[in-house]
């Protein structure tokens, strides 16, 4: 992220310092810079937004209002055949590449009965007949608070209070388990006039999992792509199990006893919210795979 900090979702916590919040530390000050940022009160032009070259100070303002929407770092993952460089650049060329929210889920979306076998995601296939698909999704491991034996060993308390607000990434035994697999269907316009909301399912399929730690297999196929006649791209997502997530409710409603909305508590990154509150609330962390791109002799 913008602090340098790498794939800094692996824990749900720190927000201050794991995403790029920021705001004014105090009402007083803010009194002070509104005239200066936002201009006059008695200003009738105040309020009409400025182009973003144009910004100056007054992004200062909304960098605190956007502080509701900031998440910790996701990550990239790769299938490659080494942790070398080399590998880690081929497998991104290649295209067997997926994201995660955050957390390490592991992810396998693969073409059954591709013409030369097994495709895997990112793959490009010429392909007539109905296709078959096998995901397989295994959940990130649980983990635990601080930093491991080695990183205590290798780094001072004030290295690690500076590079992880001294939590790392500590995983433990136990993984969270994986709840359902998302199927997205992109079949790309025959013209210009076609309805791009016809083409784009998402999901197209939604499967649920057993709840299993070890992990979920799927496996489905598509008979619309042989009978359409038309290039598709499929991609998936696996979630897990919700955990307590940075940010997950954006807007925090309070709500009356009779369940009226009474108003809003916005995550901000200034005074108005505690620094110290991680504003967690309950999301399933996912990943999402590389598409696999069919195409159709007919298409």
């Amino acid at each position: 992220n913008h602090t340098a900090r790498a794939g800094s979702g692996y824990k749900q916590t720190g927000r201050k310092g794991m995403t790029d919040a920021r705001g004014l530390d105090s009402p007083r000050l803010e009194r002070w810079l509104q005239p200066l940022v936002a201009g006059d009160t008695e200003d009738p032009t105040r309020a009409t937004p400025s182009p973003p070259t144009a910004m100056g100070f007054r992004a200062l303002l909304d960098a605190e209002r956007s502080a509701s929407f900031l998440y910790p770092g996701g990550l990239v993952a790769v299938h490659a055949d080494g942790r070398d460089r080399r590998s880690v650049w081929d497998a991104l060329i290649r295209r067997e590449v997926y994201g995660t929210s955050g957390p390490r889920i592991l992810l396998w979306f693969d073409l059954r009965n591709a013409p030369s076998g097994p495709a895997p995601m990112g793959s490009d296939v010429r392909l007539a007949d109905t296709p078959s698909f096998e995901v397989r999704a295994v959940g990130s491991f649980q983990q635990q608070p601080g930093c491991p034996p080695q990183s205590h060993a290798a780094l001072s308390p004030e290295r690690l209070d500076r590079l992880c607000l001294g939590e790392c990434h500590h995983p433990g035994e136990a993984r969270i388990p994986i709840e359902a697999i998302e199927v997205v269907r992109i079949r790309p316009q025959r013209h210009s006039e076609e309805a791009i909301e016809d083409l784009i399912d998402d999901p197209w399929v939604r499967i649920r999992c057993p709840g299993d730690p070890e992990g979920c297999v799927v496996r489905f196929a598509d008979p619309d792509y042989a009978r359409a006649g038309r290039d598709t791209v499929y991609y998936v997502r696996a979630l897990q199990a919700e955990t307590p997530a940075i940010n997950a409710d954006t807007v925090r409603i309070r709500r009356d006893e009779s369940g009226a909305i009474t108003g809003a508590d916005p995550c901000s990154g200034g005074y108005r919210t505690d620094a110290d509150d991680d504003c967690l609330a309950p999301a399933a962390e996912r990943a999402w795979s590389s598409p696999i791109f069919l195409e159709h002799p007919e298409g």
